[in-house]
């Protein structure tokens, strides 16, 4: 039965700026590069072997994976459909930015992202299909391995909906941090989410506690 560990990018340099990143593509921030270095470090220490890491080919996540893919010499595989969902007008805009050009709008998104999406930017049920549709591809390929999946939050919270068996528009109710570990067993008619969100490896840094830009305020401290 296929077990797949979804794995987050480090925080990339939009991220710290509370900017809207979608289909654009930043890179890790300093931050964000430590973050991976001690996620990888990490997932050497559990004594899993993944037979290949998939990833997003945006760089803040295939970086990432890169780096795990080298650390485990397995094959890696970039698809597109693991791409963060497309938003618009609103990509690379701030927070602040669309809360003053559409007051509510931001606000109505992340109540109901179905009922309120971003301007111009990807149906939600679309992106949904497309992230479901890699995962029962990745099933396919690997019907007893263990795969990493280096991606995107809303792409995560995707899959973690898919197999909980919620509705696409509970994806905010889930958290997934910068460089967050999940883990989740599907094939087999069987779907059991096993790890949802962990960051114990930044525990011992204090400087590189995720910061939730979706919902923290502007101000929040980095730590």
């Amino acid at each position: 039965m296929p077990l797949l560990t979804l794995i987050r990018h480090g925080e990339s340099v939009w991220n710290g700026e509370r900017r809207i990143q979608g289909n654009q593509n930043p890179g890790l921030s300093p931050r964000g590069r430590r973050q991976s270095d001690l996620l990888v470090s990490s997932l050497q220490r559990t004594g899993i072997h993944p037979v290949a890491v998939y990833t997003s080919p945006l760089r803040r996540a295939a970086d990432t994976a890169e780096q795990i893919a080298a650390v485990f010499a397995v094959p890696l595989v970039r698809d597109p459909a693991l791409c963060e969902m497309r938003l618009g007008q609103w990509e690379g805009m701030t927070v602040t930015e669309i809360q003053a050009a559409h007051p509510g709008a931001y606000e109505g998104w992340l109540a109901d992202p179905l009922a309120h999406p971003a301007p111009d930017g990807e149906h939600l049920d679309t992106f949904f299909a497309r992230v479901t549709d890699c995962v029962g591809r990745i099933e396919r390929a690997h019907p007893d391995g263990h795969v990493f999946v280096v991606s995107h939050g809303g792409v995560i919270k995707a899959v973690l909906c898919h197999v909980l068996g919620l509705a696409p528009r509970a994806l905010f109710r889930i958290k997934q941090d910068n460089t967050a570990i999940s883990r989740v067993e599907v094939g087999g008619g069987s779907r059991r989410v096993l790890l949802v969100n962990d960051t114990c490896h930044l525990t011992d840094a204090a400087d590189l506690v995720p910061r939730d830009v979706l919902t923290d305020a502007e101000d929040a401290p980095a730590v």
